[in-house]
């Protein structure tokens, strides 16, 4: 649990643990849509292979940063699990008072308060659980970060296990952990201020127009060479 005094630093909590939450989601999706791109215009990716290579890495492990602060066990660290923890013990702020005056400069807070709702308790123990070493797929995340990220691990080296092991966290491990914190991050987001985060990014695809450029471009060259 993090110690907050009022409304106003929960907010900043919001808002530094959705940037690590909206990273991740954007990270991860950029990986997947570069990989389709290049699967479809291979040309391209002859050209400049060693940094598309890089490209892709970067962003994967941008991606599982940012996720691992978002469930980060740390005791005195903002992640989702602490996050929660604190909401826990300031559900006051959830009160439909408090929404009210938050909201007061919203044209539509009345009608928003029509739809007001109080955290569920059994909703939060089970948030908080899903967020906890506890949970299989935390623990895997968790051991990851210890093993490859915050230390590596000395056994693990020895082990002379292969580069892309990640302790058994597979893509579908990532996805499932994504979802997971974006829906928590909005199911209390939404309930502390009637917004939500989007995942996605302005110009998510516009390096399309790239692949698009560079392969005309091979081409026409390779028509001139008679190829």
């Amino acid at each position: 649990m993090i110690r907050i005094n009022d409304s106003a630093q929960f907010q900043r909590l919001l808002k530094a643990l959705s940037d690590d939450v909206v990273d991740a989601h954007i990270h991860f999706q950029l990986y997947h849509d570069l990989v389709d791109a290049i699967d479809k215009r291979p040309l391209v990716v002859q050209q400049s292979n060693t940094f598309w290579t890089f490209t892709l890495q970067a962003h994967l492990n941008s991606s599982v940063y940012a996720l691992i602060r978002a469930y980060d066990q740390e005791t005195k660290s903002l992640h989702l699990r602490s996050w929660l923890l604190t909401i826990e013990e300031n559900l006051h702020l959830f009160d439909e008072e408090a929404f009210r005056e938050r909201l007061k400069d919203n044209p539509h807070v009345a009608s928003l308060a029509d739809d007001f709702k109080k955290p569920d308790a059994l909703t939060l123990t089970k948030d908080i659980a899903a967020c906890s070493k506890g949970d299989p797929i935390v623990k895997k995340l968790t051991t990851y970060r210890g093993n490859r990220i915050a230390h590596r691990g000395a056994k693990f080296t020895l082990a002379a296990r292969d580069i892309s092991d990640r302790d058994g966290l597979t893509f579908d491990d990532l996805r499932t952990l994504l979802e997971r914190a974006k829906i928590i991050l909005n199911r209390y987001s939404s309930l502390f201020s009637a917004s939500v985060y989007s995942t996605k990014v302005i110009g998510h695809d516009d390096f399309e127009y790239i692949f698009e450029c560079v392969e005309e471009k091979v081409r026409e060259a390779q028509r001139q060479c008679g190829l």
